[in-house]
């Protein structure tokens, strides 16, 4: 069933496990890895099904330079988190308010990539 109640602006959307219609469009940054002091959030509890369109779609409406999720390296199943990075410092505080929503029938965890303390984990 398609998330409800999250995301910045309605209607449309596309590609992805969750959403319909066209794909998004991307742009020339992605896949481009990089690092740096970009404003980056890291995107927990996601459904084992997401995809990088899902994540798009979430942050619809925000300038977003590159979407990570990152996949077990045996058997290639998504670990159910990824990065999201943004244009600006600015949309990276807007994404964060959705820490704590509902997505996909989940409570998504979204904090500042590289915060200390800002996830658990198993360790």
């Amino acid at each position: 069933r398609p998330p409800r109640g999250v995301g910045f602006t309605g209607g449309g959307g596309g590609g992805g496990a969750f959403g319909g219609g066209a794909p998004p469009p991307t742009s020339a940054a992605f896949g481009s890895g990089g690092g740096g002091n970009n404003p980056t959030a890291f995107v927990g509890n996601l459904p084992f099904e997401a995809v990088q369109g899902d994540l798009e779609n979430l942050f619809q409406g925000l300038p977003i330079k590159d979407v990570r999720i990152v996949h077990d390296r045996e058997t290639g199943q998504s670990k159910g988190y990824g990065y999201v990075e943004f244009a600006s410092a600015e949309a990276l505080q807007q994404a964060l308010s959705l820490d704590g929503q509902e997505w996909a029938g989940r409570m998504l965890r979204v904090d500042e990539a590289g915060a200390k303390g800002s996830r658990g984990g198993p360790g």
